[in-house]
């Protein structure tokens, strides 16, 4: 994957504290891409590539900068070339922007915008929850499944109550997906319930909140094969579960 040098996207990853730290990682990584010394007429062609226009004077700052931290070493009178230094920190930085430019994709990608949607970001928590449960069966400390049943019980107090028992039942989920201790499924996950909070925040009538008192029932059977350390029984529990919800949510958005 090609990694972004455009000065505002390397700003809205987080990576960089202010623009020196962008200009000095530019530098090193267009000083990496040749095979040979480069000056600062060079340069500063390189970073008008990267719609930054600063004089050479300005590049030759940084690049003594660049040099004081071992980065960079002048050879002879034809440029700078990267020190093993600036080897290792180009290449650290560039695996930061790859999971970043990643994770940002990634983020695009599950942005639910159209209520049909809520079924294909279903069926992949069927997915990503079925190993979550079977996982944390196995996983999941004693403190964690007290965490849990906290939980199952502040869904069933919801429920009595005749409240709107959809952020508590999520969060049912999120904690399946934290107490497995994947943190990838863990981080997917996260991403895919704020989606479906957003959309489903946005829906007046929304059949999984009428049909809580099934859900929570559906919940605490998990949640009790999890704290039996049944990992079969709690995957085939979960997925069993989330098919429910994505037939409800079907059968929903048909007759929309």
């Amino acid at each position: 994957m090609a990694i972004r040098t455009n000065e505002t996207i390397l700003m809205q990853t987080g990576l960089f504290s202010d623009k020196f730290k962008v200009y000095s990682y530019l530098l090193l990584h267009f000083i990496g891409e040749k095979n040979e010394p480069v000056g600062s007429w060079t340069l500063r062609q390189d970073m008008i590539s990267a719609g930054i226009d600063c004089s050479t004077a300005t590049i030759g700052r940084y690049l003594k900068e660049l040099d004081a931290q071992d980065y960079t070493v002048q050879h002879s009178k034809s440029g700078r070339v990267l020190t093993p230094g600036g080897r290792a920190y180009l290449q650290e930085m560039e695996e930061k922007l790859e999971r970043a430019q990643i994770q940002s994709e990634l983020s695009k990608t599950v942005k639910v915008t159209e209520y049909s949607e809520l079924i294909d970001l279903l069926d992949a928590r069927k997915a990503l929850e079925t190993e979550a449960a079977r996982l944390a069966a196995q996983n999941a400390t004693d403190d964690e499944l007290q965490k849990l049943l906290k939980i199952v019980s502040s869904h069933q107090d919801t429920v009595r109550r005749n409240e709107d028992p959809t952020n508590v039942a999520l969060d049912f989920h999120a904690t399946v997906a934290e107490i497995s201790h994947n943190r990838f499924i863990r981080s997917i996950l996260n991403m895919l319930i704020y989606e479906e909070k957003r959309i489903e925040g946005k829906m007046e009538t929304l059949v999984t909140r009428e049909r809580g008192r099934i859900y929570v029932k559906e919940h605490e059977q998990i949640a009790d094969a999890i704290c039996r350390h049944d990992v079969e029984e709690a995957a085939k529990l979960m997925n069993d579960h989330i098919s429910t919800l994505c037939l409800a949510v079907g059968e929903q958005v048909e007759n929309m």
